[in-house]
């Protein structure tokens, strides 16, 4: 038994040296180089050719110097897009600027463009000739976001000159402003706060415990020392005393009154004017310091933002207000002040005259419309603020919606009666101005102009060159809505009833004669009039579109298309009308008279003839039109050119005595 055992573990034991000396083979050997298949990746170089220009240049970025564009950018194939590896500006740039990356984060102030993730503001992402990759060199790069007019004043802070770069950090800074140090500490690096001359200047107050900015500005001034553009006239005549405490004292920067109790000290007119109904918040509170510096700043009368910044710091509601395209004109060049008061009104919002006539002390020519016969019921309410936005809009004439939606934010009832099959193009476009004012007017409706010249605005090439009498009279005296609706109608033409019911409210006597009759013009009987008349003019008599044979043959083309040649004298001289009524008659074809009579209003003259060839006295021919075709034919004397055989011959007696 064991020696069975011990041949089975003997024989797996050579199994599994046999095995693991295949493995060995196959896991050791050199790898066979196996050639892979498609193309080898071009260099970006060589189809960019344009950046070669790059390498040119004094300071290279890291990357690029290395040409190793795909540590930024993703290869695109024939289609060239900017592919970068991370979509946001920043995040791409920290790939390789980690520490930034991690400083930025714990910094308390952020430089405005890495805030909003951008760094090409500053920086060139290739090459540049100045030192970081900057765009530009010293504050030149920086007034290429900032505004250069506090850069450019008269007198200039030293530093300014040395670059921004002296006083301010580029990314952020634990302090206000991007600064390097703490504002006190910055300034103590050029300013001795001990010196005599300093202390001298300064009435001997502590001022390093304040703020240096509060009163000096720290890039440019039009005064030699530096102070601020609207100074508060204590300061400027050092009379500090008047507000602070002595300047010995301990507390010596501490005023010697709250701050609206200070104020009125030296404002007593204002404090007397500031008792109205409507009072502004901080006015109330007697919180001046919330619109004002104490001491000066950039902006006129001391206040502490310009123009509408300051408002909206705390109407923030109506921020977007400035982005509008259509902007108040007086907000634009005075600010919000120009209409509110800043303190205090005897009107609401604490305007500066009252709501009905404060839009008028601009608007001086609108206020004259209010004595127009037809004035627009808001503009009679002077209530401007129905249909404009008294701040600003993004629609012309800053009204508070599109000009296509305005008028019918009252006009809801006409809205949906202008919703019909045929409506007038200005409606259509919803163009209500095309033909109406806006305030008043000298016209009903308020229309632009009288009815008649209005639609002659648009219509002009319907006064055609006739004569008056030619002209439909509603036409002739431009009474147009006679027959047209001004909006819309179910009928086209925007008429204003379905013809022929339309024609018939002044030709009724035709009406009449159709209900009467027989036998009716076709046209006429579908109330197709203006098959054959104009309905404003023609220089045809009756208004029609063209002479009576033109007319006639346009649609009986069958006359005329035969191979007839000749043909009856009336109808070659185009009057078809000898013959015919154009409306209706009480004969068949609506004839004018009956077969012969009629006939023989041009006939009868030729009476001895035409006697002998009928073998009879003529008038007592009983029908003209068994024989004689009553348009055209090929044969003399308008003959049928079907014939009886004995009439054929001339042997009439035959059948006749």
């Amino acid at each position: 038994m064991k020696m069975k055992l011990r041949k089975k573990l003997t024989a797996s034991l050579k199994l599994l040296s046999i095995f693991v000396f295949f493995f060995s083979l196959f896991t050791c050997a050199p790898e066979e180089t196996v050639r892979r298949r498609g193309f080898e990746p071009k260099p970006c170089l060589d189809c960019h050719k344009e950046t070669l220009n790059e390498f040119q240049k004094k300071y290279v970025h890291s990357p690029m110097s290395k040409r190793d564009c795909e540590a930024c950018h993703l290869r695109h194939g024939k289609i060239a897009v900017l592919s970068l590896k991370e979509r946001e500006e920043i995040k791409l740039c920290f790939l390789c600027h980690t520490e930034m990356s991690e400083n930025i984060e714990k910094t308390g102030h952020v430089h405005s463009a890495l805030k909003q993730g951008r760094c090409l503001p500053c920086h060139a992402p290739h090459s540049s000739d100045s030192e970081f990759l900057q765009r530009k060199t010293g504050k030149e790069q920086c007034l290429i976001c900032h505004k250069d007019t506090i850069f450019i004043r008269t007198t200039q802070h030293k530093p300014l000159g040395d670059g921004c770069l002296v006083c301010h950090e580029a990314h952020g800074s634990e302090h206000e402003n991007n600064l390097k140090k703490p504002e006190a500490d910055l300034c103590a690096s050029c300013h001795s706060f001990a010196e005599e001359k300093f202390r001298k200047a300064h009435s001997n107050y502590p001022v390093q415990k304040g703020s240096c900015t509060d009163c000096h500005t720290p890039h440019s001034s039009t005064n030699t020392k530096l102070l601020r553009e609207s100074v508060h006239p204590p300061l400027a005549l050092l009379q500090c005393a008047l507000c602070h405490n002595p300047a010995g004292e301990p507390d010596s920067l501490k005023t010697v009154a709250p701050d609206g109790e200070l104020c009125y000290k030296c404002h007593k007119k204002e404090a007397m004017d500031f008792q109205k109904e409507y009072i502004h918040n901080p006015t109330r509170e007697k919180n001046c310091q919330k619109c004002h510096s104490p001491h000066a700043a950039d902006y006129p009368n001391v206040t502490l933002m310009d123009k509408n910044d300051l408002c909206i710091s705390c109407h923030d509601k109506k921020e977007d207000i400035l982005k509008v395209s259509k902007l108040h004109e007086p907000i634009k060049s005075k600010g919000c002040t120009a209409c509110h008061n800043p303190h205090a009104s005897e009107n609401r919002f604490y305007l500066t005259a009252p709501e009905k006539k404060l839009c008028f002390t601009c608007h001086e020519k609108k206020e004259s419309e209010l004595r127009a016969q037809y004035i627009h019921q808001p503009f009679s309410k002077v209530d401007c603020k129905s249909c404009h936005n008294s701040h600003g809009s993004n629609n012309p004439g800053m009204i508070k919606v599109p000009p296509s939606n305005l008028c019918y934010g009252c006009h809801k009832k006409e809205e949906k009666d202008f919703f019909k099959t045929y409506i007038h193009t200005p409606v259509n476009k919803r163009e209500c101005l095309s033909c109406h004012k806006p305030h008043s007017s000298s016209y009903e409706n308020l229309l632009t102009s009288s009815t008649g010249q209005l639609c002659m605005n648009c219509h002009s090439n319907m006064l055609v060159d006739v004569e008056k009498e030619s002209l439909h009279k509603p036409f002739r005296g431009k009474e147009c809505l006679t027959c047209h609706m001004a909006h819309a109608s179910e009928h086209a033409g925007v008429i204003t009833a379905s013809m022929p019911e339309l024609c018939y409210q002044c030709h009724g006597t035709v009406q009449t004669g159709m209900t009467k009759s027989d036998h009716r013009h076709l046209p006429a009987e579908e109330g197709k009039c203006t098959s054959c008349h104009s309905p404003h003019g023609t220089k045809i008599d009756h208004l029609l579109f063209s002479l009576p044979k033109e007319l006639c043959l346009s649609c009986h083309q069958r006359i005329i298309t035969t191979t007839a040649r000749k043909g009856h004298i009336g109808m070659e001289e185009g009057d078809c009308v000898s013959c015919h009524l154009p409306h209706y008659s009480e004969l068949k074809h609506i004839l004018n008279e009956k077969d012969p009579p009629l006939c023989g209003k041009c006939h009868f003259d030729e009476s001895e003839r035409l006697s002998k060839i009928h073998i009879k006295p003529i008038d007592k021919v009983e029908r003209c039109l068994s024989c004689h075709a009553p348009h055209v034919t090929e044969k003399k004397g308008l003959l049928r050119s079907i014939k009886h055989s004995p009439f054929a011959k001339g042997d009439c007696r035959d059948c006749h005595e």
